[in-house]
């Protein structure tokens, strides 16, 4: 009576499966397209578009400039006889009509000239004449400088702002 109550018990054979990886990769795919269509890039602040002068262009004329203009000066001296330089050792001096501003931790005082430049817009706008600056930034000047001098600027809120054309020597 036992011998039939213990049944060798068959285990049944253990089959393989399979992972199908073609609908994964489909949905991984899918997945990314979407998360692709819709990322939206952050976009980037502080850009002022500017487009600088390359050369002095296909015009001969000298260009029309305004007598009320300021000319902000961008100069590479020598640092022990203050003259101008090619070298690569050189300090920036800013330079506007004949005042020289003083330098503050290395680098010219731009929030002096932002200052300047706000009491030059309010004098021309009482002119009824809008105000106009020229950044004359020479070749070895740094360009963080030019863009110091082009924040001032714009803080200013001045909208005419040219940049003067490489000189050429003859």
């Amino acid at each position: 009576m036992f011998d039939r109550l213990r049944k060798k018990r068959t285990v049944p054979a253990i089959e393989e499966t399979k992972l199908e990886m073609t609908p994964m990769i489909d949905c991984v795919f899918l997945l990314l397209i979407f998360f692709m269509c819709s990322l939206e890039l952050k976009k980037t602040d502080g850009i002022i578009s500017a487009f600088l002068p390359k050369n002095r262009g296909l015009n001969t004329d000298p260009p029309d400039v305004d007598p009320g203009a300021v000319r902000v000066k961008l100069l590479w001296l020598d640092p022990t006889s203050l003259r101008p330089t090619d070298r690569d050792e050189g300090v920036v001096v800013l330079k506007v009509g004949t005042k020289v501003y003083p330098d503050v931790d290395g680098a010219p005082d731009y929030a002096l000239l932002y200052e300047d430049l706000v009491v030059m817009r309010g004098i021309r706008e009482r002119a009824g004449k809008d105000p106009c600056v020229i950044i004359d930034g020479r070749a070895q000047v740094p360009f963080e400088h030019v863009v110091a001098a082009l924040n001032a600027c714009v803080k200013a809120r001045i909208e005419d702002v040219t940049f003067a054309a490489p000189e050429n020597p003859y």
